[in-house]
């Protein structure tokens, strides 16, 4: 017994053969799941990569050609919103024959007028761009046939109209504010020409429409909603006439938007006038053209009638609009009265206030309405 145990304890256990895998098949298993996982985890990185590389390619395909091939961009970048369109770069003011400057483009940045491109407006609040004159060469010999103001004449009278209100509510108070006896000219269509005109009404103020003419710059320079264009037949230009006033509630006269080529023609200045003439409204030419057919149209039509003297702020700084209101107070002691336009810009609101409480005794701010007459 003890020599079965003493074999018994010696034997050694049997070790099992290892098992052979049959060739070409591969034992399922953990590793081949994860292996296929990277696999597709890779492939969905390099169609992610490619996806962005597409878009990043579109998006500056398409900057480069919002760069190069954008109309109507000039000075700070900014552009018409309504019409969509932008003027020509115009020429440095020159010199017309009597030695008088002629005047220039509207500049939307302080500065050297001579090292400025002309601009066509500002944005307002509400990011719609404000569209200013297009100020053509003009005839400043036209200025002395008024008659010269005797010795012991009243007081000379300025009115100052203050153009293209409707885009900012705050300025436009704050003019009001600085003078009641400023005349403001609303643009019809005009984000909030409607509600500015019924404040300004209710307050005392005298109201104009600023009327939208085509220019010769047309299509390239378009002068807004409620345009009066050349091409319109005469059912239509009066139907947009009519809009337009009713647009902008208690005026009591109208002024010309840009226009220099509309006024030119006399034909539709008529149009214009049988419907001011109807409505008793009088008619002061800004004179964007040389050849302007207003004061004809006002003699034939008996339409109480004037014409600007100056303009007041081609240039948006403080010093140059000073000097041009020194030349309209030249013109008003000179003449008895004088017809100054600006626009509700800041450094216009700043330059009143500087000077026109030095202005008081020599000379008397007063509506617009009180300078118009029938043409002779």
């Amino acid at each position: 017994m003890a020599d079965r145990k003493k074999g018994k304890a010696k034997a050694s256990p049997q070790k099992k053969a290892p098992v052979k895998k049959a060739p070409g098949k591969k034992t399922p298993g953990k590793k081949t799941g994860t292996r296929k996982q990277t696999n597709l985890g890779k492939e969905m990185k390099k169609v992610g990569l490619g996806i962005a590389i597409l878009l990043a390619i579109c998006l500056t395909i398409a900057m480069l050609l919002d760069i190069f091939f954008k109309p109507g961009i000039t000075g700070s970048g900014r552009k018409i919103s309504k019409p969509g369109i932008a003027q020509k770069e115009k020429k440095p003011a020159g010199k017309l024959s009597g030695g008088e400057n002629r005047i220039s483009p509207v500049f939307e940045e302080v500065g050297d007028i001579r090292n400025k491109k002309p601009s066509t407006g500002l944005r307002g609040k509400s990011q719609q761009l404000i569209l200013y004159e297009i100020f053509e060469g003009i005839d400043h010999g036209q200025i002395e046939k008024k008659p010269v103001l005797p010795e012991d004449r009243d007081i000379p009278r300025i009115a100052i109209i203050i153009d293209d209100i409707g885009y900012d509510r705050q300025i436009a108070m704050e003019l009001f504010q600085l003078d009641s006896n400023l005349t403001f000219s609303v643009l019809p269509f005009s984000p909030f020409g409607t509600s500015i005109a019924k404040t300004l009404s209710a307050k005392g103020a005298k109201l104009m429409l600023h009327l939208p003419m085509e220019p010769v710059q047309y299509p390239k320079v378009n002068p807004g909603p409620g345009a009066l264009l050349s091409a319109m037949t005469p059912d239509k230009l009066l139907d947009q006439l009519r809009k337009d006033l009713k647009e902008v509630p208690g005026v009591v006269g109208v002024n010309n938007h840009m226009g220099s080529k509309l006024t030119a023609d006399s034909d539709k200045m008529n149009q214009i006038f049988t419907i001011l003439k109807k409505r008793d409204l009088f008619f002061i030419d800004s004179r964007t053209s040389p050849v302007s057919q207003g004061e004809a149209s006002a003699r034939l039509f008996n339409l109480r009638f004037a014409q600007r003297d100056t303009f007041l702020d081609n240039s948006q700084n403080i010093p140059y609009i000073t000097g041009q209101l020194a030349s309209l107070v030249k013109v008003a002691k000179r003449h008895g009265t004088a017809i100054g336009i600006g626009h509700p810009y800041k450094a216009t609101l700043e330059t009143l206030k500087i000077e026109l409480p030095k202005l008081a005794g020599k000379i008397r701010i007063v509506p617009a309405s009180q300078l118009v007459h029938f043409p002779e």
